[in-house]
């Protein structure tokens, strides 16, 4: 086998195992899903920890503003 032909065949494999890699699936989606989740959580808890004093300030600011409004319906 000439260097051409192996290095031919070395590149059809590891475009096989390229595409198989790409196409099929074998349970790794919820894995995967689960850590996109796990690190939107982890993302959130470092904002609001980052702006709670903020955060929290104008969640009181509001609930407050809304309870000790008179009227309605």
């Amino acid at each position: 086998m000439g260097i051409l032909e192996r290095a031919d065949s070395l590149l059809i494999n590891a475009r096989i195992r390229w595409s198989r890699f790409w196409d099929e699936e074998r349970g790794d989606t919820n894995f995967i899903s689960i850590l996109v989740l796990l690190g939107i959580a982890l993302a959130l808890a470092g904002v609001f920890l980052g702006f709670k004093d903020q955060v929290l300030g104008w969640v009181d600011e509001n609930i407050g503003t809304f309870f000790s409004q008179k009227g309605g319906r």
